[in-house]
């Protein structure tokens, strides 16, 4: 869910801050810095996930039958 809320907050962000850069150059470029900034932690979000999910595949592996 919070994953869903980022992107879409990425996607509002990045149309604002193309908007935006051609009035006002300085909020144009902060909003697409803050746009990259929820993408990377979207990134962050599906590493630790994947991660776990590898943990869970090692401890119930049951190929050794």
């Amino acid at each position: 869910m919070v994953r869903r809320i980022l992107i879409a907050l990425i996607s509002l962000l990045q149309l604002t801050g193309l908007v935006t850069i051609f009035f006002h150059i300085w909020w144009g470029l902060t909003f697409i810095v803050s746009s990259y900034a929820c993408l990377t932690i979207v990134m962050i979000l599906l590493i630790k996930e994947r991660i776990k999910e590898k943990k869970e595949d090692e401890e119930n592996d049951y190929r050794d039958y």
